[in-house]
């Protein structure tokens, strides 16, 4: 009996041997498998350890009413901000400050030679957010120092790329809060419908400017080839669109700006957009047409039901200021150069 209990033990304590052994290459490999992976993944930037400088112009009002919105919303996202004018000498700055981003604002002004030099030879992380008032031409010139660009328009980015070996993205200004919001409009500055986008043969706003439903409605509009219509009234460029598209029952765009889409909700006037406009939008939020039908009959059914009009303007309103207000903005400016 002795030998048969021992030679019991000795089986069982072979089987233990050999799982104590397959145990350990196991957890080994668990180790060798994360020690590849933690060289492979690069390790994550924490934000609130970062120090941000920013470069703001210096004439322009409304990028420095901007600047300042930036520079509020990146106070919440990383540990210091540092703002200095365009005119300022950039050198200087870097010598005394640790920064880990420089992000010049606008592009429009002019940077200093020395400032260029400056940052053409800095090791630190590079990034222009451009507010696309100028020529793409007139910033090839520096256009090759950024590692980073941004731009309000996506038709921007392939001319971009050109120039040099930046990343380019689109990620356009959110509403100034202070200027397009609610806001009961002027007399003059009402009316039924505006149309922004051109009068092309062919497209629909081209076919719709004839249409009966804007028979005997006062109608604004704002782009290229509408002389012809000498019923509707053209919006001037120094008109003050917040007004405008508060004092407007409906807003119809073709081919416009996400940033133009943006600042119409957020003064809560509902808007008809074409679908090649509303992308890189949430579709559901925004109502959006593909065919002269599909205005026609949107428009129509919208201009007779004020209060679904009334809620679909509020859910855009809504939609914009919480997912595209300046701190998701500068979050996603982060992102893009970080993750």
């Amino acid at each position: 009996m002795n030998a048969t209990l021992h030679r019991k033990l000795k089986l069982i304590q072979h089987h233990l041997t050999v799982q104590q052994t397959d145990l350990q290459q196991h957890l080994m490999k668990i180790l060798e498998d994360g020690n590849r992976q933690s060289k492979d993944v690069q390790p994550q930037v924490v934000y609130k350890q970062l120090n941000v400088l920013i470069i703001t112009p210096y004439m322009d009002r409304e990028l420095s009413s901007i600047a300042v919105h930036v520079e509020q919303s990146l106070r919440h996202l990383v540990k210091s901000i540092h703002e200095i004018k365009v005119i300022q000498p950039l050198g200087a700055y870097l010598n005394t400050f640790q920064t880990d981003l420089i992000i010049v604002l606008g592009g429009e002004e002019a940077l200093p030679e020395e400032s260029i030099e400056a940052l053409r030879i800095s090791p630190i992380k590079k990034a222009i957010w451009l507010s696309d008032q100028s020529s793409v031409k007139d910033l090839g010139s520096v256009m090759t120092i950024f590692d980073y660009v941004f731009t309000q328009d996506p038709a921007n980015i392939t001319f971009y790329q050109r120039m040099g070996d930046a990343l380019c993205y689109e990620v356009p200004f959110p509403p100034n809060p202070n200027v397009f919001y609610p806001q009961t409009a002027r007399k003059q500055d009402e009316s039924d419908v505006y149309i922004i986008g051109d009068a092309q043969p062919g497209s629909c706003l081209f076919a719709f400017a004839n249409h009966v439903l804007l028979s005997g409605k006062k109608v604004r509009v704002e782009g290229e080839g509408w002389k012809q219509y000498g019923a509707f009234i053209p919006v001037q460029a120094d008109e003050k669109r917040e007004w405008l598209y508060n004092g407007t029952k409906i807003v119809i765009q073709d081919n416009s700006s996400i940033r133009s889409m943006m600042e119409v909700a957020a003064c809560g006037t509902f808007q008809l957009n074409s679908s090649s406009s509303s992308a890189g939008l949430d579709t559901d939020v925004f109502i959006s047409y593909d065919s002269l039908e599909q205005l026609v009959e949107k428009f129509d059914y919208y201009w007779n039901q004020v209060d679904q009009r009334r809620l679909a303007a509020s859910r855009a309103m809504t939609y914009v200021k919480y997912n595209h207000s300046y701190l998701q903005k500068s979050l996603q400016l982060l992102d893009r150069i970080f993750r």
